[in-house]
Parts: C-alpha cells; sequence; structure tokens
C-alpha cells in the first residue's frame, strides 16, 4: 500500500509540472500584454511613423490604383525639384535597384507641390521610373524634403533625411534598403 501511494504522489506532482510548463508562459504572455510591453521596436535608420492621413487621402484617391497593392518609397517634396530632391529621388532609385527581385513588390514615387517638367541631370538618374504627383499642398511640415515608405494599404510608415555629406547619404540609402527587406519580409501584402 506505501509502494501505491507513495507513486501516485510522483505522478500527482509530475502532472503539476507538466501543467505548469504550460500555464506559466501563457500567464507572462498575459501579463506582458496587460502592462502594454511590445519589446524594442528596431528600425535601421528609419524614424517610425505615426500619421493619421494615409498616401490616397494625401494625392487624392482617383490618382492611386486600388488595385496596385504595392509598397512605396516617395520623395516629398514641397517645393520645385531641386538639387536637393534630386539627390533623394537618386538614392531612392539605388535602393530600388538594389531590391532585386523584392522591386515587384515596391514602387518609387515623386510627390510635390509644384507641377515641373523633370530634366534627368544625367545617367546616373532614370527619371522615368518613378510615378510623379503633383497636389495644392502637403499641409505636413513633419514630412518636407523626406523619404517616405508607404505600405501596401497608404499608411505612412517610416521616414528619412539625406542630410548630410556624401558618406552619410549612401549610409541612409544602405539603412532605407534594410528596413525596406525587413518590412516585406515580415509583410503577407504587396
Amino acid at each position: 500500500m506505501d509502494k501505491v501511494s507513495k507513486h501516485s504522489g510522483k505522478s500527482k506532482t509530475q502532472l503539476l509540472l507538466l501543467a505548469l510548463a504550460f500555464i506559466i508562459p501563457i500567464l507572462l504572455a498575459k501579463f506582458a500584454l496587460t502592462i502594454g510591453f511590445k519589446g524594442e521596436i528596431k528600425t535601421h535608420g528609419g524614424q517610425l511613423l505615426s500619421v493619421e492621413r494615409t498616401y490616397q487621402q494625401i494625392v487624392g484617391n482617383n490618382v492611386i490604383d486600388s488595385d496596385n497593392k504595392q509598397w512605396r518609397i516617395v520623395y516629398f517634396g514641397q517645393s520645385a525639384c531641386d538639387a536637393r530632391c534630386m539627390d533623394g529621388l537618386y538614392h531612392i532609385q539605388q535602393t530600388y535597384k538594389a531590391l532585386g527581385r523584392l522591386q515587384e513588390r515596391v514602387s518609387v514615387d515623386l510627390l510635390n507641390t509644384h507641377e515641373q517638367h523633370l530634366s534627368e541631370p544625367d545617367d546616373s538618374l532614370s527619371l522615368a521610373l518613378f510615378a510623379h504627383h503633383v497636389v495644392d499642398s502637403l499641409d505636413m511640415p513633419l514630412l518636407e524634403d523626406k523619404v517616405i515608405i508607404v505600405d501596401p494599404m497608404g499608411n505612412l510608415v517610416m521616414s528619412y533625411n539625406f542630410d548630410g555629406e556624401a558618406q552619410q547619404k549612401l549610409t541612409k540609402a544602405h539603412d532605407m534598403l534594410l528596413d525596406i527587406k525587413q518590412l516585406l519580409k515580415l509583410s503577407r501584402i504587396g
């Protein structure tokens, strides 16, 4: 009789340990969600945006094809496209080319407030790659003269500022490439 009670006590302990092995992680996850812990959000160099307006609202619904569910890399320019704008477009183009086979999931746009004929400054920049959209005004100083990554639903996700020396701009372009690749890897749409 003593062996039977000893055996049933041991199996009850094992059953309890097995149950705790499954229950404790669930309770820890629930606790983490309750206190709002999300972990560290890491980008390679882009600044995460929380903007209420979507890209379709900024550009106008009639301009954007709703069936075209692609990620976008957009240069937001407030004025006519000057040397700084052309430099940003060049870095967008180089990032787009570096995507390789992922290019089919991404499009590149130029958005500014001036209708103008853009002439290609030299062979290094192909403006035919860019969809050019003109709006009356941006009314969003946060986005002026920045490169923005837009998700397939039209949400503005990240921004990049291409100021500084040539080496800093190349580093920013590389960071943008790493971020867009990571977003494409994690995305199930677009």
